[in-house]
């Protein structure tokens, strides 16, 4: 995101990124940051409490993911980040990584690019911070898929039709 977001910051100089969390790759995050020339671009506050992680969601303009697979074939599932994000009416700029395309519809709830893509990271972000109409419209819509498709009723709903119908099938996977 970083090497995204420097090329990002050539176009549009008055962009800014808040990267909320912690964890060990903070330290060489904000080293990377500073060596790029973008360390007054980006904050870093580190872990916040829900409700300055929502308050910061409701003042930004969209929401980036760079999921990887990483070297030894670990991936992430489908973020949660990505779902709180949708549902808060942010447009999401990820990568097609795991379960993130299940959430994102291309073009129409946020941007996708492939993992590592980092020409097409920066060009996606840099759309949504030019183009503030295109950023609500996927984010309205986000919004409307994430409760629509995603809320804890409609899990519960899914849940009870695959019990229903493994229990019809004799126990075994449909």
């Amino acid at each position: 995101v970083l090497a995204a977001f420097e090329r990002v910051v050539k176009e549009s100089p008055r962009a800014r990124l808040l990267m909320i969390g912690d964890g060990p790759l903070r330290p060489s995050c904000r080293d990377l940051a500073d060596g790029l020339g973008i360390g007054s671009a980006v904050e870093m506050p580190g872990e916040l409490p829900h409700e300055e992680v929502a308050a910061a969601m409701a003042r930004a303009r969209a929401f980036v993911q760079h999921s990887i697979r990483a070297g030894n074939g670990d991936a992430e599932g489908t973020p949660n980040t990505v779902m709180e994000a949708g549902a808060a009416g942010l447009p999401v700029v990820a990568t097609r990584h795991m379960g993130i395309p299940d959430v994102v519809v291309e073009g129409r709830t946020g941007l996708l690019v492939d993992e590592k893509d980092v020409d097409g990271m920066a060009r996606q972000m840099l759309a949504l911070v030019e183009d503030s109409d295109l950023a609500a419209r996927l984010g309205r819509a986000a919004r409307v898929r994430i409760e629509a498709e995603f809320s804890i009723e409609r899990s519960i709903a899914r849940l009870w039709e695959l019990t229903q119908a493994v229990a019809a099938a004799g126990g075994k996977r449909p």
